[in-house]
């Protein structure tokens, strides 16, 4: 008799098995985990239809101050004492920057001169009338040069407050240089923006204008648009708007069309400080044109079908 192999026990056990038992699947996580992707399917798909993505006309801004003059030397020279300071408040008529101009006051020391030595003849001789023609030709002259010598102190048109100091003592001005600005008391500042100009049609009075101010973290301002540009314009013709003195300090390319929008305040906090909105800070703008659900972004198709509805 030959002995078996295996032991009794064993090869009933091994009989009553069936084919394919070696491997056994556990089919209840896997259910688990079907629920949890068609749960998570379905949340995705209602977030996609119920919200919405915005889209912005971004672009650069400039804060303006209402009513500012700037003042401009008349003479070249160099500017020997700047008066004043930037939001100090100052009368009509006083000096703000004064501005050495060597050839206008030798002129006008020499009209004078020239002006006093013919008075000094005439009173001598009454009868000259040779000296009475000189005194006469010579006195616009000394007027003309006293105007020019005059010209080198820039005082304030009117009553005020200085907006902005734009040069230093030992700086080298040529004629018709912007050396400050004024602007009437509790005058107010408002921010000017320039968004790309094909968001022309999607703007509009009472939207909501986002301005963050460049060189402060996290100063963020929301204000409502006050006007919005007629007719969609150059870079040139923006610089132009701007000024000669800021035109390069925002960078303006291709067609824009001007966003207004006031400043309700006067200053602003930044690192627990206080300060004053002044002329030419510059920062960035956004303003909402439209709001569309996420699923129509995603499926451009669904749009016209919406608008046809």
């Amino acid at each position: 008799m030959i002995p078996q192999l295996f032991r009794k026990a064993a090869v009933e056990r091994h009989g009553g098995a069936r084919e394919g038992d070696l491997l056994r699947l556990e089919t209840k996580w896997t259910s688990w985990s079907f629920r949890l992707v068609l749960i998570a399917g379905l949340v995705a798909l209602a977030f996609i239809i119920v919200f919405d993505v915005n889209e912005y006309a971004t672009g650069p801004a400039i804060v303006r101050v209402e009513g500012r003059r700037p003042l401009v030397t008349m003479v070249a020279g160099i500017v020997e004492t700047v008066h004043v300071q930037s939001g100090q408040h100052v009368e009509k008529d006083q000096v703000l920057v004064t501005v050495s101009a060597p050839a206008e006051q030798a002129e006008y020391r020499r009209a004078s001169r020239e002006f006093q030595l013919s008075l000094a003849a005439l009173l001598r001789d009454p009868s000259d009338n040779s000296t009475k023609s000189s005194l006469a030709s010579l006195k616009p002259k000394r007027d003309n040069a006293a105007q020019l010598a005059n010209a080198r102190i820039v005082r304030a048109p009117h009553a005020g407050v200085v907006t902005d100091i734009r040069v230093r003592p030992g700086q080298y001005l040529a004629a018709n240089d912007v050396v400050a600005g004024i602007a009437p008391e509790g005058a107010k500042a408002s921010l000017v923006a320039f968004v790309p100009g094909e968001y022309r049609p999607m703007l509009k009075p009472g939207q909501q204008l986002r301005f963050s101010l460049q060189g402060y973290k996290f100063e963020y301002r929301t204000l409502d648009v006050e006007s919005v540009g007629a007719e969609v314009v150059g870079p040139a013709e923006m610089r132009r708007y701007i000024g000669q003195e800021l035109g390069d300090a925002v960078p303006v390319e291709g067609a824009t069309v001007l966003v207004k929008a006031p400043l309700p305040w006067r200053t602003f906090t930044a690192d627990g400080q206080t300060y004053s909105y002044v002329e030419g800070l510059t920062g960035t703008a956004s303003v909402r044109v439209r709001k569309e659900p996420i699923i129509v972004v995603l499926v451009p198709g669904l749009k016209s079908l919406r608008n046809r509805r």
